[in-house]
């Protein structure tokens, strides 16, 4: 089966260069790579043509304000991938990502995964190379002092097991909570075009935009799968600001859209 992975990015191709690189480890092999660059940077076009080992595709349109939502849509528009996998322009995937995913897929069903939250040590040597996420990865519990140390959060999202073992399976029986989180999830390509893929009217997205996306593919018929202990990837920590006002601006409109149980966007993947 091949997977079409999606990378948001914006301005930062240092964080999408160690997301490259761990791409190029992947135990899985069928995939390309939809970079969805929120700018038109010389920097990101560059960085791409150095990873001529992977199968890459990029979209990007001009810095007018965070338009994630809308160049989201337009690398929906150009997947070649039966199965898509969404992560974040900060995120760093284990090995064993895609294959976890693929292991776990199933038709009308999104997977949601985790992360580690990284401090900012952590984080800093992982762009100044002083550590690959492979070596925090294949050393993992001989890491746990200097990953935890750091303020790290979510330690437990690194654990991994072998998703179709018999561990992982006795470990689902009490993993029942599931929630879309934007920076890892998946589903098939057909379940995200039936509702019409990320709603460009959200005024502030990418705020809520995992959210409206969740109640959407529940009202189409899709179920919420949780991913805890598989499709493990790190967190690179980041200044964060007070989105409060904007999540609730997104909310209302949520709402609203909830009221009338309009889970196919006008404003998405087509212009209805």
């Amino acid at each position: 089966m091949k997977v079409s992975l999606l990378i948001p990015t914006y301005q930062d191709v240092e964080a999408l260069e160690l997301i490259l690189e761990a791409l190029v480890n992947q135990t899985y092999r069928n995939f390309e790579v939809i970079v969805a660059e929120d700018d038109e940077s010389e920097a990101c076009r560059v960085l791409l043509e150095k990873f001529s080992n992977l199968d890459i595709k990029h979209v990007s349109h001009k810095d007018e304000g965070n338009r994630k939502a809308i160049i989201m849509n337009r690398a929906l528009e150009i997947v070649e991938g039966e199965y898509l996998i969404f992560i974040d322009g900060d995120t760093i995937p284990y090995s064993t990502f895609i294959a976890s995913h693929v292991a776990l897929a199933e038709p009308k069903s999104v997977l949601c995964g985790r992360r580690v939250n990284l401090g900012d040590k952590v984080s800093a040597d992982l762009r100044e190379k002083k550590v690959t996420a492979l070596e925090l990865e294949n050393n993992y519990f001989k890491n746990y002092q200097y990953i935890t140390g750091d303020n790290s959060r979510h330690y437990s999202q690194g654990v991994y097991f072998n998703p179709e073992g018999l561990l992982f399976k006795f470990l689902t029986l009490f993993n029942k909570n599931a929630h879309i989180l934007a920076s890892n999830f998946s589903c098939y390509r057909e379940d995200m075009v039936a509702v019409n893929g990320f709603d460009e009217s959200l005024p502030y997205a990418p705020n809520r935009d995992d959210t409206d996306l969740e109640w959407r593919m529940i009202g189409m018929g899709c179920k919420m799968k949780k991913l805890k202990f598989c499709a493990n990837m790190f967190h690179l920590n980041h200044k964060r600001t007070d989105r409060r006002e904007e999540e609730e601006a997104n909310m209302e409109i949520i709402k609203n859209n909830q009221q009338k149980r309009q889970y196919v966007v006008n404003n998405g993947i087509k212009k209805l």
